[in-house]
């Protein structure tokens, strides 16, 4: 080693290696030391090669670029410690070379006792494994380090430099930089000679195997790169990392500001292109410590502590105990210590270097999250942290050829998939696994917090419990991927970090584990679920059939109990813990069996109720009708008024759990067959709703206009000015009668002071009113309701008075006009008065011309009526008019006459089939489950099945691990 103090070197500019003042008797004591555990070398590399056995005698063919094997006179003389006898028989170049190719290192006693004969034993055997190593022969002992500078001579091979473990990589750059003068300098004028400053220059680690091109040529690729950090020794990096197999290692002089440019280049590359560089990551993390700190902090003394060192940092000189220590003059003989020392200080070094070698190497980053493995599946592709460099961050596996051609598909159609940074190779994880979002992703999370959440079907959880949907990540956090992997979250950013949020076993509360003290907190904490407010219903798949099951079969009529929303309510909360906790396949499995038994219960009822009221009468009977018993028909309609209100409620939570489930599946690939069979079953579940709300409202209003248009003829006929007080004692007289039966009716629904007649068709909406509250029918849907009984209403009255010519007069038009303004009066005063005013226009606009004066009637132009009463076609208002009873032998008047050209061919009755369509409702859930449960009887009833389910789980345990209530 070229000593910077020594004066020969400096006037015979000798290279490295051939000064040697008796090069028999210096490999003859290099061939006499012991092997020490600090200077271990490679078997698999290529660019370093241990000097500890050499042949007797020296080569004759040394050149400047080839140095000698010697090492120079200012090394340390070794410790007798580590000599150890000659052998007694000269050895064979053989066996020399055998030890210098096959020793590597190996920390266990057994291999530090193994003497010199079980040495060459082990060196001569026939298969030696590759993972058996030989200590080498001393922490001094030098080696040969080839070093490329390419960047310092275009089209220069290599140097070839004697270095030490102690050798750093500044004192190599120096070292290399005066070759490549020396060369050059030799070669031209040192007016033109080029100057070269170390600073400008580091030493790079690179990792690459040699390709043989076609024309016979070696051409070097490069695998990866790293930097070394000027204080690194390059000697015990080889020592202690090595290639993989097929790769080789070598070192390279590099330009600083070309490697930071090109090192910057190629990470905008990768995080456009969105793949795993986990190897950069690593290096980064490897060598965060050095680059950026000042030349005194890199050193040996300038750490602050010994964890941010790697172990080619640590100062691995003896220590000796009681003040001995080696002297650090590498030319004076000092204090040579005796044998029995030397050993005490070998078993040192071995013990510091087992201590070395269990702390990790890898330093983890300071300005993002990274992932930490607690646990993974094959140790040769495994790393010890992930870092999260980017917001998002996915997890998965390399995908195969049929993945991979079906993410091609998807980009040519613009639906880019997700780009995966980690790759793992467990089998059991999918291509797309896990996604964690950061900051700029999730701008609402707070810093220090991400969202996680596994692609669909991949296995994950989080801090034990199983995770089916996204969910908040916090540091502290342990995540597991697949049976395999397990990582721990942390962000080195939120000070001070916080704790596992996994319990470990040896911190769980010991009274929580004790017997009788655990059953006790077992069965308390079993009353307050059970006895719970909160809308919560909790359940394990295997009992989602049994649940549903016992939800409908309980709740199947509006006399049930449980109010009457209770089966929309009840499976609501079920189906709000399947989607929050449960796997997501078993959601729309739950929407569909829901809808199909809601479905099957309503077809029944609509049997039952056509057998009791039949569709259809012969037109003879239905002039001999009697006025229908409408509580009997309110009745008969509830259980479907009540589907059709629970069927509402339920189609709006579903949609909304679609909506949320699509949103989920944002991050997945597009056209996932899975993704689309599930959809395809939630859009089956809501059309079998849909059908539900269709068929009971079909089924309610038809049975109503039924019996609405058999007592709409009286509002026509009846004369509210007759006997007005012999019909106020009638029904003042029927008012007391049913005084107790409408005890607990609002005073607005009250229809006693109506006419008799006109009551009886106001009893019908009253009865459809009353049903609609009931059933808790939803806003939108009694409006619809009561817009086509109005609807009909209309129609059927507007028919028959354009029928009934004998009508048009003036005394009879005041009489419907008082019958109809007594029904809308009513209905404002139940609150259905601006909907009747909407679909009774018509009607009104017909009784109010019908209404107008005589006198003032006969003065008024074909114009001016048509104008007045716009709502009526030509038609219509030429039958008013030529049909109008003036008196007898009286014509109507030349100005009633339409102008020529006027089309009156049109139909002028009104069409049943222009009804309003029915329109479901696509509203917000009036079921708030954040909200605690609203009535005792739903209370009642959920407990009722959260002791079912206990009952469920209890029989499925033993029973000596039975909980009692």
């Amino acid at each position: 080693m070229e000593g910077s103090g020594s004066p020969r070197f400096r006037k015979l500019h000798f290279p490295v290696g051939l000064w040697i003042n008796s090069p028999r008797k210096h490999f003859a004591k290099l061939g006499g030391r012991w092997p020490s555990a600090l200077s271990v070398k490679s078997t698999t590399s290529s660019d370093a090669a241990s000097l500890h056995e050499a042949p007797s005698a020296p080569s004759s063919s040394l050149s400047n670029s080839t140095p000698s094997l010697a090492s120079p006179t200012p090394s340390p003389s070794p410790s007798p410690a580590f000599l150890r006898p000659r052998p007694a028989a000269p050895q064979s170049r053989a066996k020399r070379l055998s030890h210098l190719f096959l020793r590597g290192r190996s920390n266990s006693d057994r291999d530090r006792a193994v003497g010199e004969k079980e040495r060459e034993v082990w060196a001569h055997s026939a298969a030696p494994s590759s993972h058996h190593y030989l200590p080498p022969a001393s922490s001094s002992a030098p080696g040969l380090i080839k070093i490329y500078g390419d960047a310092l001579s275009s089209g220069a091979n290599y140097r070839s430099l004697l270095a030490n473990i102690h050798s750093t990589a500044r004192q190599l750059i120096a070292q290399v930089i005066t070759r490549y003068t020396e060369r050059e300098r030799e070669e031209t004028d040192d007016a033109v000679l080029q100057k070269h400053s170390p600073e400008d220059f580091l030493l790079c680690d690179v990792i690459g195997k040699p390709i043989q091109q076609p024309d016979g040529a070696i051409k070097w690729e490069t695998e990866c790169r790293r930097s070394v950090a000027p204080w690194e020794c390059p000697l015990l990096l080889v020592d202690m990392w090595r290639p993989k197999d097929g790769f080789e290692r070598r070192f390279e002089i590099q330009r600083k500001e070309d490697y930071e440019r090109e090192e910057l280049e190629r990470e905008k590359e990768r995080e456009r292109e969105g793949e795993n560089y986990q190897g950069v990551r690593w290096r980064r993390s490897r060598m965060s410590s050095g680059g950026g700190a000042e030349e005194g902090e890199r050193g040996h003394r300038g750490r602050n502590t010994e964890l941010r060192r790697s172990i080619s940092d640590m100062n691995l000189s003896l220590r000796r105990r009681q003040g001995n220590h080696v002297s650090n003059d590498p030319r004076g003989s000092g204090n040579r210590p005796n044998n029995s020392g030397g050993v005490y200080d070998r078993k040192n070094i071995v013990t510091e270097l087992t201590t070395l070698m269990s702390q990790s190497l890898i330093l983890p980053p300071t300005d993002r999250p990274y992932f930490l493995l607690l646990q993974g599946y094959d140790q040769s592709k495994d790393f010890v942290l992930y870092i999260m460099s980017g917001h998002m961050h996915v997890f998965g596996r390399k995908p195969t050829i049929r993945e991979r051609e079906k993410d091609r598909e998807r980009e040519r159609k613009g639906k880019r998939p997700l780009k995966v940074d980690t790759f793992l190779s467990a089998p059991d994880l999918l291509a797309r696994h896990l996604l964690v979002r950061r900051d700029s992703a999730v701008p609402e999370t707070p810093t220090g917090q991400a969202l996680m959440r596994p692609f669909r079907g991949g296995a994950v959880t989080h801090n034990g419990v199983a995770l089916y949907r996204e969910t908040v990540l916090k540091p502290g956090d342990v995540i597991g991927l697949g049976n395999h992997f397990l990582f721990l979250y942390r962000d080195p950013r939120v000070t001070p970090p916080p704790p596992l949020a996994l319990t470990l076993p040896w911190q769980a509360d010991a009274s929580t584990t004790c017997c009788p003290s655990g059953l006790v907190d077992r069965q308390e904490a079993l009353r307050q679920y059970l006895g719970s407010t909160e809308a919560v219903l909790k359940f394990h798949s295997r009992h989602a059939d049994s649940l549903l099951q016992e939800i409908i079969s309980r709740n199947s009529s509006p006399d049930s109990g449980g109010g009457p929303l209770a089966p929309a309510y009840l499976l609501s909360i079920m189906i709000d813990h399947a989607s929050k906790h449960l796997d997501p396949a078993l959601l729309p499995q739950i929407l569909l069996k829901s809808a199909n038994l809601i479905k099957e219960i309503v077809w029944d009822n609509i049997k039952e109720f056509g057998d009791k009221h039949p569709t259809q009468n012969s037109t003879e009977q239905e002039g001999e009708i009697s006025t229908p018993n409408v509580q009997k028909l309110s009745s008969d309609l509830r259980p479907l008024m009540f589907w059709m209100s629970n069927a509402t409620e339920l189609l709006n939570f579903f949609q909304v759990k679609v909506e949320v489930m699509e949103k989920e599946w944002e991050f997945e690939a597009p056209g996932d067959p899975v993704l689309t069979a599930d959809m395809d079953t939630c859009s089956e579940a809501l059309a079998q709703l849909d059908d539900v709300i269709m068929h009971t409202f079909q089924q309610c209003v038809y049975h109503l206009t039924k019996t609405l248009y058999s007592l709409l003829p009286a509002l026509l006929d009846t004369n509210p000015f007759s006997s007005e007080e012999k019909e106020k004692e009638k029904d003042g007289a029927q008012a007391a009668e049913g005084e107790e039966k409408r005890a607990g009716e609002e005073e607005i629904d009250d229809v006693s002071a109506l006419p008799p007649k006109v009551a009886g068709l106001v009893e019908v909406y009253r009865c459809s009113l009353m049903l609609s509250r009931e059933a808790c029918l939803s806003p939108p849907l009694t409006s619809q309701t009561f817009g086509y009984l109005f609807f009909f209403t209309n129609t059927s009255l507007l028919n028959t008075l354009l029928e009934r010519d004998g009508l048009f007069s003036w005394s009879r038009a005041v009489q419907i006009r008082t019958n109809l303004d007594l029904v809308l009066d009513w209905l404002q005063g139940a609150g259905l008065g601006d909907i009747a005013s909407e679909f009774m226009k018509k009607l009104s606009v017909i009784v109010n011309f019908l209404c107008i004066p005589k006198t003032r009637l006969i003065q008024s132009s074909w114009a001016s009526l048509q104008e007045e009463h716009a709502l009526l076609s030509p038609s219509q208002l030429h039958h008013l008019l030529t049909h109008y009873k003036l008196g007898p032998s009286r014509a109507p008047p030349a100005s009633w006459a339409p102008p020529p050209g006027t089309e009156l061919s049109g139909d002028i009755f009104e069409s049943f089939l222009d009804h309003p369509p029915l329109i479901l409702p696509n509203e917000t859930p009036r079921l708030d489950l954040s909200q605690p449960i609203p009535s005792p009887e739903l209370q009642k009833e959920v407990t009722r099945l959260r002791t079912f389910l206990w009952g469920l789980d209890q029989d499925e345990l033993p029973a000596n691990q039975r909980t009692r209530l």
